[in-house]
């Protein structure tokens, strides 16, 4: 080094330290790795120095700037940073400011000043750059294949860091070589083919060569220029690549299969001439009829016409940063005039199969292959599939240049160029290191234009598929803004290669694997199942999708055939959207259109107009509305977490978004009516992932308002409180499980193994394993999941995951929400060899762990942690876990927790309702409110130990062994999220983890105060760490004795059983509902102690059902609920079935028989009602009743409704008079009648009434007529019935009533309106014949009565029996 060091004596002592620091980096870090027969070190350094004291006009050496070597550089440079030796400072600046204003969210790269000189080699990702301490990673912008191994200066580079989460497994980073190197040794002669090779063909010699059929076994050279590049493949390991070289017309394919020359790829640009040598003919297996080019291992790369920038001076080198400087000026017109042509070329108005003719950047437009449209015709088609219309439009090829402004998902493929245009690689291998982020400058050659392919995405998009070449021409000044958003993690890309998906397809399940990830990551699902959610989502509900007769991709004729076919020529977009909203998106348009859709007169009957405000506005406090989910053709799907929850004592569709309550039921086997449908008791569904297509959207609007009368309803002022409650309704054959828990799981796995014993019973001896898939017809199906409808519910197609595989069973899963991943066997040897990331990813998997800790919030135990596992070792364990669960051993049992565990089974046989109760929840705490209720078993046997937990696993004999002993189960404040599951007459299991102690299920008789004993049963509180299982249906099951769910009654039971006890339970179907006025002189409830708590509780809502019996609609019965101490009860809309267990029954003094709701009451809906949920049964008319048998119920039919065809004999008596809205006095003369306390009302209602005697022949019968039926029985139409109303204004009130023969009236009968009424009543018109519709109003048949007759002289005294009392609902004339 001093020899080298003498030719710089006249520098400064400054200079020469640092010239001597730098010819020992040379020494030390270049010169190892310079090829034998290389230039001396002393040639080296020397022109080291004369090249970096070229890059400055002055001729100065760059003192500031330190030697890096490689090793350094990926250890100590932690974050990216930006180098160059010929930029100045004001140039940088001024760069630097542009490119941060044309992407504001975006910060340059930092400076720094770093020398960095090495060899370009060939690695197995592309050119690195090596030194003896190592080697990185980088992109170039046009290389040049003379380059390899040739010692470089690198004036200006940016080094990006993978220094961020999620990017493990990955080098520390990568260089982008922003000005070409500057060579340190000689330039190399120019390529000479020479020797015993043929002369250098052209173009077109070399594709005639091509159809020969004999091409004599001899290397040809061929000259041209570049057309077409593929993407760098990688097969079974082996990596190569194609490109094309045209002339005119012609073309001529050549392969890259010599693992030596794949670092010709970044080499070979379109539009490049070049010269390839020592090519042989051959032909592909793939390709048949069809022949290449292939390089041999003489084979040389020559680019006859570099790029502008070349390599070899620094005048040269700053000359490049010049030209960049200039483009980055220019950029936006580029930008402009790249999105105008991409935006003329709408994907509605051309014809496909365009190929690049002359340039990359003129398009000729030319037939393309089969399956596409001539000239001039449209463009896309409509396809009917299922009711949906699948739109099919074609893409246009076409070249662009642009600037990346945004990457949407790296992992996926997807950026976003000019801020307009979407970008797709997905079809490509994609490259981690490839230089595109935001800012840098791309160039798509052979792309695909497609118009709004998805809602998903921009409206213009471009999709490269194998035979697109995506190039960087200028690399981004910007720093990376950390890890790339994606949740794919390479799953994405393989998935899409597998289904053979389209693009809009593939961009729904990008965008839901993120909208997934945000709403289920990391509680629930795994960051890296995600993916896999998607698919089975995108499986399920998107209709594109499930198109069948796509052709699987080939890659070589993907690549060479002309003309160009593949499977973006064409791709289809489904007319109706196949949107997933989240849990808050879709509250939020719930109660949204709650409130837009309400209309007050619609929610108030026909006779609104008579009604006073006391009547009018518990009318109005409580209504629904009800929507069903296809209703919004956008909203297809929706995704959650089926859990319990213990403050609103329902089950809930939760994601991390929120949570929204559920009815859930189930289909019954072999029923109708009632049997049709019952309320899901399985607890397995518990943390299971479903999707549902089709459900029930509920709103119930509660309104606190204070109308005077009708006609103030546009009057919000009078609207004191509005709050709203939604729900779902659904069955759970409309659910779809993505991810089962592992109760589901061991269920399904149980099912399966009973599927497989009865096809081997039969003579089938194929074994069908749990998850086994079929061919059917051209479709998948999963037969485990098939079969799990017995479980009232039905896992359908594709939930099985993303393969044809079979899918084992899922490891350990914590119940009650904690979810865990499970994996398919991957399929990347046939589907992921055109993606690197696939074969790298090949043989893991991820996987969820449970760890048991207390929610106290949820309810809920455990959390979920991810690692990564070999596949063998981890399918092995599931076969295991699958295996110990369908065994029938108490040591065998199901599950993976080790920890020893007692359970007790036992039988529902009643459930009280949830209320706030007082309970000490431990000793030495302050009693309190807090949810609970109380439910009545039979225990089946003793309590058992178990080695492991036995979960849901088929009851055992043991189990069963003992006494049966009743006890009552105590459920508090957490325990309660098992309510909307436990049901009398199912079968559970009670386990208690972590335990071998049996007396922790142990009951104790309470002591009655004085000592005595308590004859009531013993009691047992369930402890929130205890889980409960729904046991399935097996001969032991069914041999237990009756229960107490057995003796549920009817209706017309409970209204006619003359020995029925004063606590009922029975069943029936909601009629109507009506709130009820506020209960004067209640002890009002403190709003705080509820709040606190946190439960779901209207502490005003009083209201009547009306529930008719199942089997004979014209029974009904009025049960009176007061829910201001519970929750609130989700479901009760009219037409719903109801189980109602322990209600008071009790008789009015009129003989009526109704029902009240007491705090141990508990009403469950065990079908769903509603107009949109097909359970309204078609009413039938009332039966035709004769008013003889109807009074004498002993001889005849008990019926409430029914009609009557009889005739009015008189009108008893007429009532008509205007009523004060607010205190119900009588209002006439435009004011209230009320002294004292005086009334300042200014409103008023007109009331009537009617009372009638009618008969048939066979009895006779009073009826009244309400307001709205008076004009109809004195047949006045409207504007006579308001000129009646107008004339009583004066009056106030007036009543009329028989006497004899002859209607007279209190007032002055002299008055021409009492004329009128009374000649009215009495007239022919009126007492005529009528068919009317009545209801009894009293159940209990009056006494009958002694009157004194006297005929003559002669006095009789008699009974006779009361007269029928009906009230008309309808009238028929």
């Amino acid at each position: 080094m001093d020899i080298v060091l003498r030719h710089f004596t006249e520098k400064s002592r400054v200079e020469q330290v640092w010239l001597s620091e730098l010819l020992c980096s040379v020494r030390d870090v270049l010169l190892p790795v310079i090829p034998r027969g290389g230039p001396p070190v002393d040639e080296v350094a020397l022109a080291l120095v004369s090249r970096l004291e070229g890059c400055f006009s002055s001729g100065s050496l760059p003192l500031s700037f330190r030697c890096v070597c490689v090793s350094d550089l990926l250890t100590r440079q932690k974050t990216a940073c930006f180098s160059s030796l010929t930029m100045s400072t004001s140039c940088h600046r001024e760069m630097t400011r542009q490119a941060e204003q044309a992407l504001p969210n975006h910060r340059a790269l930092p400076r720094a000043n770093l020398l960095l000189i090495g060899c370009l080699t060939s690695g197995v990702e592309g050119w690195r750059v090596s030194d003896s301490s190592g080697s990185v990673h980088c992109e170039l912008l046009c290389p040049d294949p003379s380059w390899m191994n040739q010692p470089m200066l690198f004036p200006s580079w940016n080094y990006i860091s993978h220094d961020a989460p999620g990017k493990g497994g990955q080098e520390a980073g990568y260089l982008e070589l922003v000005a070409s190197p500057i060579r340190l040794t000689p330039d190399a002669v120019t390529f000479d083919p020479g020797g015993p090779l043929s002369d250098v063909l052209r173009v077109r010699e070399a594709a005639t060569r091509l159809k020969e059929k004999r091409s004599g076994g001899a290397l040809v050279c061929v000259r041209g220029e570049v057309g077409t590049v593929s993407p760098l493949l990688v097969i079974t390991g082996k990596r190569f690549f194609c490109f094309s070289l045209r002339e005119r017309q012609h073309t001529v394919p050549i392969l890259v299969m010599d693992a030596t020359f794949v670092f010709w790829w970044p080499c070979v640009v379109v539009g490049r001439q070049v010269c390839v040598s020592a090519l042989r003919v051959c032909s592909l297996r793939g390709w048949a009829g069809h022949r290449v080019l292939s390089v041999t291992p003489e084979s040389r790369l020559t680019v006859l016409a570099p790029p502008q920038r070349q390599p070899g001076t620094a005048a040269a080198a700053a000359a490049a940063m010049d030209t960049e400087e200039t483009e980055h000026s220019q950029q936006p017109s580029l930008q402009e005039e790249s999105l105008t042509d991409a935006q003329t070329l709408h994907a509605d108005t051309q014809a496909s199969g365009a190929d690049e003719q002359d340039s990359g950047a003129d398009v000729d437009e030319e037939a393309s292959g089969p399956g596409t449209e001539p000239r001039g015709g449209p463009s896309a088609g409509v396809e009917a599939h299922a009711g949906c219309a699948v739109k099919v439009k074609h893409s246009k090829v076409i070249s662009y240049k642009g600037v990346i402004t945004a990457v949407t998902d790296q992992e996926a493929g997807l950026y976003v160029i000019d801020g307009k245009v979407g970008l797709c690689l997905a079809y490509q291998p994609l490259r981690c290191n490839s230089g595109l982020r935001p800012g840098a400058e791309v160039e798509l050659q052979h792309v695909h234009f497609l118009f709004r392919p998805s809602p998903h995405g921009p409206p213009t998009m471009l999709c490269a598929c194998l035979r697109s070449s995506v190039r960087v021409t200028s690399f981004s000044l910007l720093a990376p803004d950390g890890p790339a958003p994606s949740s794919s993690h390479g799953a994405l890309p393989r998935f899409l290669l597998e289904k053979n998906l389209g693009v809009s397809e593939y961009l729904w399940l990008q965008h839901y694997s993120v909208a997934l990830q945000q709403r289920l990551c990391p509680r629930w699902v795994c960051e890296a199942r995600v993916c896999v959610v998607a698919s089975r989502l995108l499986e399920w509900g998107c209709v594109c999708v499930r198109e069948e007769g796509r052709e699987p991709r080939d890659i070589y004729r993907e690549m060479l055939q002309e003309p160009h076919l593949c499977t973006l020529n064409e791709y289809r977009v489904c007319s109706v959207g196949c949107g997933v909203p989240s849990v808050c998106e879709l509250r939020d348009w719930l109660k949204e259109k709650c409130w837009s859709s309400l209309s007050l007169p619609a929610l108030l009957p026909p006779s609104a107009s008579g009604l006073m405000q006391a009547q009018l506005n518990p009318l109005l406090r409580w209504s629904y509305r009800a929507w069903s989910l296809c209703e919004r053709p956008e909203w297809a799907l929706l995704v959650g977490i089926l859990e319990g929850s213990a403050t609103s004592a329902t089950l809930q569709l939760r994601d991390q978004t929120g949570a929204v309550d559920c009815v859930l039921v189930e289909e019954a086997s072999g029923g109708t009516g009632r049997a049709a449908q019952r309320p899901a008791d399985n607890t397995a569904w518990l943390g299971c992932l479903v999707c549902v297509r089709s459900c029930t959207l509920v709103a119930e609007r509660f309104l606190k308002t204070t109308f005077p009368s009708w006609k103030h309803l546009k009057e919000e002022k009078y609207i004191i409180n509005k709050h709203c409650r939604v729900y779902l309704q659904l069955c759970v054959s409309d659910l779809q499980i993505l991810s089962p828990s592992t109760a589901m799981s061991l269920l399904l796995a149980e099912r399966g193994r009973e599927g497989t014993s009865e096809q081997t019973t039969n003579g089938d001896k194929r074994p069908v394993e749990a998850g086994s898939r079929e061919k059917e017809g051209g479709g998948e199906k999963t037969t485990n999941r098939d079969r799990a409808s017995e479980l009232g519910g039905k896992v359908r197609k594709g939930a099985g995951g993303t393969s044809g595989d079979q899918e084992k069973v899922p490891e350990d899963r914590a119940e009650d929400g904690e979810m865990e991943g499970e994996r398919e066997k991957d399929t990347e040897e046939k589907s992921t060899s055109v993606s690197e990331q696939g074969r790298k990813r090949r043989g893991k998997r991820a996987r969820g762990e449970e760890e048991e800790e207390e929610e106290e919030e949820e309810g809920a135990e455990g959390r979920v942690t991810t690692q990564t596992e070999g596949r063998a070792g981890s399918d092995s364990k599931r076969r295991r876990t699958a295996e110990q669960g369908m065994m029938g051993g108490g040591e065998a049992a199901a599950g993976t927790t080790f920890d020893p565990c007692v359970s007790q089974a036992f039988r529902v046989d009643a459930k009280q309702g949830v209320a706030l109760r007082n309970h000490q929840l431990s000793s030495g705490a302050t009693p309190g409110l807090s949810l609970s209720f109380v439910t009545t078993v039979t225990c089946l046997g003793a309590a058992q130990r178990w080695d492991r937990d036995p979960r849901n696993a088929s009851l055992q004999h043991r189990e069963c062994d003992g006494e049966h002993t009743q006890v009552e189960l105590q459920f508090i404040s957490s325990a309660v999220r098992w309510f909307p599951l436990l049901h009398p007459g199912s079968v559970y299991r009670l386990i208690a983890l972590h335990t071998e102690d049996v007396g922790v299920f142990s009951v104790k008789m309470e002591v009655a105060k004085g000592g005595g004993r308590n004859h009531g049963n013993p009691s047992l509180v369930v402890q929130p760490r205890w889980r409960l299982h729904t046991l399935p249906h097996t001969p032991l099951t069914t041999q237990i004795g009756p229960s107490e769910a057995s003796n549920i009654k009817t209706v017309s039971q409970i209204l006619h059983g003359s020995a029925c006890s004063e606590i009922v339970s029975f069943y029936g179907v909601i009629s109507q509902r009506i709130s009820l006025e506020e209960e004067q002189g209640k002890p009002p409830v403190i709003q705080s102690l509820i709040k606190d708590k946190g439960v779901c509780v209207e502490t005003d809502l009083r209201f009547r059902l009306t529930v008719e019996d199942v089997d004979t609609p014209t029974e009904s019965i009025q049960v009176y609920l007061d829910l201001s101490q519970s929750p609130f009860i989700p479901g009760l809309l009219p037409g719903a079935h109801l189980l109602l267990h322990a209600l008071q029954r009790s008789v009015s003094r009129k003989g009526n028989v109704y029902c009240r709701f007491l705090p141990i009451s508990c009403v469950t809906v065990t079908a769903l009602g509603s107009e949109h949920s097909g359970s309204a049964r078609p009413r039938p008319p009332p039966p035709m009743m004769l008013l003889g048998e109807w009074a004498r119920p002993e001889d005849g039919q008990q019926c409430m409704l029914g009609r009557v065809k009889s005739h009015v004999t008189c009108v008893l008596h007429l009532k008509m008079q205007w009523t004060c809205s607010l205190c119900g006095s009588i209002y006439k003369q435009d004011r209230c009648s009320r002294t004292f306390p005086s009334c300042d009302s200014s409103s008023a209602v007109f009331q009537a009434e009617a009372k009638v005697a009618v008969e048939d022949g066979t009895g006779e019968a009073h009826v009244w007529f309400s307001s709205e039926l008076v004009p109809a029985l004195l047949l006045l139409g409207a504007t006579e019935w308001e000129g009646l109303q107008w004339r009583m204004r004066a009056r106030g009130h007036l009543r009329v009533y028989a006497r004899g023969w002859h209607m007279v009236s209190d007032v002055n009968q002299e008055d021409p309106l009492v004329q009128y009424l009374c000649a009215l009543c009495s007239s022919n018109s009126v007492c005529r014949e009528l068919t009317l519709t009545c209801q009894r109003r009293s159940q209990k048949q009056e006494a009958s009565q002694l009157r004194r007759m006297r005929r003559g002289e002669r006095e009789f005294l008699s009974r006779f029996h009361s007269s029928l009392q009906l009230t008309c609902t309808n009238t028929t004339l």
